[in-house]
């Protein structure tokens, strides 16, 4: 089938507010296809954001965001993370074949242009030949989370976690532990010193200071990063960031002492900010990435809420 003419991206126009507008429109957005990330990683690494609202027949079906930046004044570097979004699931193939030649158009493969593409698209042999077929190679796995439908009532959305989230739900009052929300973030710097020392202990990447800090900072004005703890007195023993973007919301760092974890107190810490992001109106909630092979224990946790695991096609240039 061939790539449909009437899709178009148009890049860069209107304004912020329509930029807004139409992320949020988008059921499960993507943490890095936010402008807020745009704004962190650029005042972190110097990428400039290109803005692409994706049209057919002159209809807004979807949005992707492009993060460039130039190397040595000669070398163009580009990022397209966890997109294109889509308004209402992702389309036809010839729909599809069109926004991806189009991408690659803006995006060329040369000597003097790299790109990093992680398309928010589902695994699948289909999908990855037609990625080939638009002059994409794959480099590398997909990414790999679990998303929980928020809309459900409380009761459905306990109704499908797992015995130990079940319990975890409840382990505040058995271990006569205190829920404390911290609105603003305004301890994520001691929040990145345990990631990090957990991040060495237990060989994972974690996220920069730095990038951490600025994406609270552009999230703050809107409400969109906030922090749960579950506190021994005034001692936490679980504390976790959380970041919203559009009609979804991403858990983002996470930590737990000894105690903590003897408690079950991470479980706690996720239940209540499932509840307070379904207050605000998130529609999904992405509880971060899996990986059952390096991470077994994360993924299994993860998993325990009955969320949909899903996979993407893979990391491409």
């Amino acid at each position: 089938m061939p790539a449909d003419p009437t899709v178009r991206i148009a890049w860069n126009q209107g304004t912020m507010g329509e930029w807004g507008a139409a992320f949020a429109r988008a059921p499960r957005s993507t943490l890095p296809q936010s402008f807020a990330y745009a704004q962190a990683m650029a005042k972190t690494y110097g990428y400039v954001p290109r803005l692409g609202l994706i049209e057919r027949g002159g209809t807004p079906i979807g949005l992707v965001q492009v993060l460039e930046r130039r190397l040595l004044k000669l070398f163009h570097d580009r990022q397209i993370h966890r997109g294109p979004l889509w308004f209402d699931g992702v389309p036809e193939a010839d729909v599809l074949e069109a926004v991806l030649r189009q991408l690659r158009k803006a995006c060329p493969r040369n000597p003097l242009n790299r790109l990093s593409f992680l398309p928010e698209l589902p695994a699948g042999a289909e999908m990855e030949e037609l990625m080939l077929r638009c002059g994409f190679r794959r480099i590398g796995p997909g990414y790999r989370t679990v998303w929980i439908d928020l809309a459900r009532s409380e009761e459905e959305i306990l109704a499908g976690f797992n015995t130990l989230w079940r319990r975890g739900a409840r382990a505040v009052e058995k271990a006569k532990l205190r829920i404390d929300v911290d609105a603003e973030a305004e301890n994520l710097p001691w929040l990145m010193v345990q990631e990090h020392e957990q991040a060495q202990s237990k060989q994972f990447r974690a996220m920069t200071d730095a990038l951490a800090l600025r994406l609270r900072a552009a999230l703050r004005p809107s409400g969109g990063a906030f922090m749960v703890a579950a506190l021994d007195g005034r001692t936490p023993v679980a504390s976790a960031l959380f970041l919203r973007h559009g009609a979804a919301a991403t858990y983002q760092v996470g930590w737990s002492s000894e105690q903590g974890r003897k408690a079950n107190a991470m479980r706690a810490v996720q239940w209540h900010a499932m509840r307070l992001l379904k207050e605000r109106g998130v529609r999904w909630f992405d509880i971060g990435g899996i990986n059952p092979e390096s991470a077994p224990g994360v993924t299994e946790f993860k998993l325990g809420t009955g969320g949909e695991a899903t996979e993407t096609v893979g990391l491409f240039r």
